[in-house]
């Protein structure tokens, strides 16, 4: 196997390599890295990308294949293909035979490892697995992204980070980790050394407060900040299924609460009866949650929640999609 920071630093490039795994960041970095050490602009006709999959098998052999116009290498990367999903042997035979000007980088959330293009790959010691780091490495890298903005952190502001993201599953991954460090960078602009109390002023811990942050938003009829939380939740690995049971659970929260309301409860009674903690429902009332989502309103999202469940479960329409156009449908 591979270790491409290796391959850079002693200058011992190989012509292909296959990138892959879950963590989407390295796989991004590693692609990026390996881009600037074969040398070839981005922008140069030697450079070629493809994304996807249903490519042309041909037609991405055929570029591989071709003379590269006055340079020595013709770089191609190709993003999510299921080349490497699946047994293709024009592209397994391309690679036990690219030629000498040709340098190949695969970029793939997901491989088997018993199908040709794999075994190609792997006999040219070209593929690496991009998993999560262990915690020591993580915090060298997040000194690292600090340090590159003149910041160092605390061991204890350390601790609370990797609380909040490392230790938390349901987040762990380097993508949600290095958004939350860009926006400890920006909170602290004015300040060289990071503490506990930054990170806990900014760092989220969990993915249930993105998930009231989109409520919020679809009160708000504020459909970009809905799919901007959609998509921060999906890159931190919470499943569409996942979210959508939430954002139910929040809901039925909200018309059971504005019940008891309604028929005289005090907020902390009405807690206590639904088994919530005191501060949720001080949260709905600060956000006008109850004036934003009457009860009609609520009836009607849960409806639909129950709709689109069920279209998905019995694969009339993928998950993704399918809780992301429920939101949208009640942010516009």
């Amino acid at each position: 196997m591979s270790n491409v920071n290796t391959d850079i630093k002693t200058g011992q490039l190989k012509q292909v390599y296959l990138l892959y795994g879950e963590e989407t960041y390295l796989r991004r970095q590693h692609t990026q890295n390996l881009i600037k050490a074969f040398g070839v602009d981005e922008n140069d006709m030697n450079f070629n990308v493809f994304k996807g999959e249903g490519l042309d098998a041909q037609g991405v052999v055929n570029t591989i294949n071709t003379i590269p116009f006055l340079s020595d290498k013709r770089v191609t990367v190709i993003y999510d293909s299921g080349f490497c999903n699946s047994s293709n042997d024009l592209i397994a035979d391309c690679i036990e035979h690219i030629p000498e000007s040709s340098y190949v980088i695969f970029n793939e959330s997901k491989v088997k490892k018993n199908t040709k293009v794999f075994k190609s790959i792997h006999k040219l010691d070209g593929d690496m697995e991009c998993t999560m780091p262990t915690e020591h490495d993580l915090q060298i890298w997040i000194a690292y992204l600090l340090k590159a903005e003149n910041k160092s952190i605390t061991k204890d502001g350390w601790q609370a980070f990797a609380e909040a993201t490392y230790s938390n599953k349901e987040l762990r991954s380097m993508e949600y980790m290095y958004n939350e460090v860009q926006k400890i960078i920006s909170y602290c602009i004015d300040k060289d050394t990071i503490t506990r109390e930054d990170i806990e002023a900014i760092c989220s811990p969990t993915y249930q407060d993105h998930i009231f942050d989109m409520i919020n938003a679809i009160g708000d009829k504020d459909s970009s900040t809905v799919l901007r939380l959609y998509e921060e939740l999906l890159v931190s690995k919470v499943p569409p299924m996942k979210i959508m049971s939430n954002i139910v659970r929040q809901f039925k929260h909200l018309l059971a609460l504005g019940e008891l309301l309604d028929n005289g409860s005090s907020p902390n009674q009405a807690a206590k009866e639904l088994g919530l903690y005191p501060f949720i429902v001080q949260k709905y009332l600060k956000m006008n949650m109850f004036q934003k989502f009457p009860p009609n309103a609520v009836k009607a999202v849960l409806n639909d929640a129950a709709d689109t469940t069920w279209r998905i479960r019995n694969g009339q329409i993928d998950e993704k999609i399918g809780v992301e156009l429920l939101m949208v449908k009640y942010s516009k």
